[in-house]
């Protein structure tokens, strides 16, 4: 959304209350408008980032009063001038998009992300993603493999944009430390395989052991704790930090590793290789549009713990200085831009 600000535009964010958050707010020129959907100790669908998982048992049923609060406050924003409605995701936010633009004889895009075909499994799901995306006038996927699954999925075309990096917040490329851990950074959540990870470290040798720092948050930090106790791996979860403070992280890792089970884009991909470090990941989503197998890194299939091991044991922490050029087109200006031209074409 800054991308967007920063080329003029004005960008309001309608979105799931969250308890604690005040229900309107101004964060960097952006906003931001929370809708309320049920009693507020339940309004607990957008807290963790990953509403699809939120959404299950008997939470499945605050989904359909939340996409109704979601597209009257969507619609009526909508009807304030000449506008465009942007839901990322096709679910919840392609669908509230593509109804409100309807109700409000505006213009609607839909950009897809990486828990979206993982979502559209079953036939209802599949039909409702394949009605979404014919009915958004513009589609966009975070990477070549989203793009291609949504392309057959409703028979529309499909532009891939990718997540941006903010460049300003990210480290310079710098010597690789002989000394540095090996980074992991994400929710922690079993798609993003950092049991994986932890396994494949402790099946190394100890005297090539690195440490493994894993930055993020999530429900898996206990069991993450015990697995790495029972591989005899020295890791550490310093939680979530900020973005100066994940710099840092970048800085002093000797590789990053994402061993993903499934991505959207990659974005942790790309922002090692622009700090200038080479990755070990998996070859899942937008990852080998960023990283070069045997160049910038290694890439391998998902959940393989020997086949990560072998990795990790052979790449060469030098790789990292061709990261850089794999991602200089990904800033927050080009990407501003782009969003921007999309947005003026449908408005005229």
């Amino acid at each position: 959304a800054r991308a967007i600000v920063a080329t003029g535009l004005k960008v309001t964010v309608v979105c799931p209350s969250i308890p604690g958050l005040s229900r309107r707010q101004v964060n960097d020129g952006i906003e931001i408008i929370r809708v309320r959907y049920g009693p507020r100790r339940l309004e607990t669908l957008a807290t963790t980032g990953a509403m699809y998982k939120e959404a299950r048992g008997w939470k499945t049923l605050l989904v359909v009063p939340m996409i109704v609060s979601l597209l009257a406050q969507t619609v009526r924003e909508l009807r304030r001038g000449p506008s465009v409605a942007y839901g990322h995701w096709w679910v919840p936010g392609g669908v509230v998009a593509v109804i409100a633009a309807r109700f409000s004889r505006k213009r609607s895009v839909v950009h897809l992300h990486g828990s979206d075909a993982e979502i559209a499994k079953t036939k209802v799901m599949r039909f409702l993603a394949r009605l979404v995306l014919r009915s958004a006038d513009r589609r966009l996927a975070a990477s070549d493999e989203l793009a291609r699954w949504s392309q057959q999925l409703c028979g529309r075309d499909v532009q891939i944009l990718s997540m941006p990096l903010d460049f300003d917040r990210l480290p310079t490329p710098s010597p690789v430390p002989s000394d540095g851990y090996v980074l992991a950074v994400g929710r922690l959540v079993p798609e993003k395989g950092f049991d994986v990870l932890i396994d494949a470290v402790g099946s190394l040798n100890e005297d090539i052991r690195p440490k493994v720092v894993v930055v993020g948050n999530g429900p898996e930090r206990q069991a993450l704790v015990e697995k790495a106790a029972q591989a005899a791996v020295d890791l550490h979860l310093p939680g979530a930090v900020s973005p100066s403070e994940l710099g840092n992280w970048y800085r002093n890792a000797r590789i990053v590793a994402v061993p993903s089970l499934r991505e959207g884009f990659g974005l942790v991909a790309a922002e090692a290789a622009a700090a200038g470090r080479a990755v070990v990941a998996s070859a899942v989503g937008g990852i080998p549009e960023v990283v070069v197998d045997g160049s910038s890194g290694l890439l391998v299939e998902p959940g393989q713990v020997e086949d990560l091991a072998a990795a990790l044991r052979s790449v060469d922490p030098q790789w990292g200085k061709n990261g850089p050029s794999r991602v200089s087109q990904l800033g927050m200006g080009a990407h501003g831009e782009t969003v921007s031209k999309i947005c003026d074409k449908l408005i005229q």
